[in-house]
């Protein structure tokens, strides 16, 4: 697969798939262990393989000069991770996951505002065909407005410019160094978190299992997204971030038992073909 549009969705694609895993393994840890302890071993596990490779570039003299852009996706990209964590803890996977889903609509604003990307015509129909199908997956059981529903929209928002800043970033660093960078602040901001919450250990050795698997899934999804946005436009990757609910979705369904019915089937096959049209409709300017 040579063409650097389809790789780049390619990724994006595969990366969805490991954040979704990511958060049903949150979902299932928030009951037994803290906020500050699943953002602490989901940056640990990262940062154990990640640094090697880091250090091993010969890019850390190089990448004290980057620190603002690191500082930029890093401290939005954890903001996001927080607010993501604390709201799969207090609301039902499926309405968390629902809410999150304005985050495509904020990357492709931001691209334009920051990086100059072009804003295509083919980009508006995408987004909301993809946005009507992710409030389809809610079926008849659509989230209840609350105060805490702003949590995840807040948390799109952040990780709308993570991806942005992700973007420019890989302009310059490789995704050794953004990783790194990204899981070293995520340690920092789970020591301070602490603080004011609690640190709880995990249990037995089933839990251990599910914080090693959510560290795995964090990781490779962290890994897939860089590289689908030093490959393509972040504008053109936003659509298949709708992807995280349709996945979502289908793991309450098979695994917390919540029922998508006709309207929510319906809804993933819509956001499925949001994607499509920007490959089979051409771009232009």
């Amino acid at each position: 697969m040579r063409n650097p549009l389809l790789l780049g969705i390619f990724f994006v694609f595969i990366s969805q798939i490991a954040f979704a895993l990511m958060d049903s393994a949150i979902k299932w840890l928030s009951n037994d262990i803290s906020t500050a302890t699943i953002i602490f071993f989901r940056n640990l596990i990262t940062l154990f393989w990640v640094l090697p490779a880091f250090y091993y570039s010969g890019e850390i003299r190089n990448s004290i000069k980057r620190l603002p852009l690191h500082a930029i996706r890093s401290l939005s990209g954890q903001i996001g991770m927080i607010l993501i964590f604390i709201s799969l803890k207090i609301l039902p996977l499926s309405d968390a996951t629902v809410l999150r889903s304005l985050t495509p609509l904020f990357v492709p604003l931001l691209a334009f505002i920051w990086l100059k990307e072009r804003l295509t015509w083919v980009l508006i129909p995408s987004f909301f065909l993809a946005l009507a199908g992710v409030w389809m997956l809610a079926d008849v059981d659509k989230p209840q407005f609350t105060v805490l529903s702003l949590l995840p929209i807040i948390a799109g928002v952040f990780v709308a410019m993570a991806m942005v800043a992700i973007k420019r970033v890989s302009r310059a660093a490789k995704g050794a160094e953004i990783v790194f960078y990204f899981s070293l602040t995520g340690i920092v901001s789970a020591l301070g978190l602490a603080l004011f919450t609690e640190f709880t250990l995990p249990s037995s050795l089933a839990v251990w299992g599910v914080v090693l698997l959510m560290g795995l899934f964090g990781s490779l999804g962290q890994i897939w997204v860089t590289r689908a946005n030093a490959l393509t436009d972040a504008s053109i990757l936003a659509p298949f971030y709708y992807l995280n609910a349709v996945f979502g979705a289908l793991l309450s369904h098979f695994i917390w038992h919540e029922t998508l019915g006709f309207w929510g089937w319906f809804g993933a096959l819509l956001v499925i073909c949001a994607g499509l049209l920007l490959l089979i409709i051409p771009r232009r300017s």
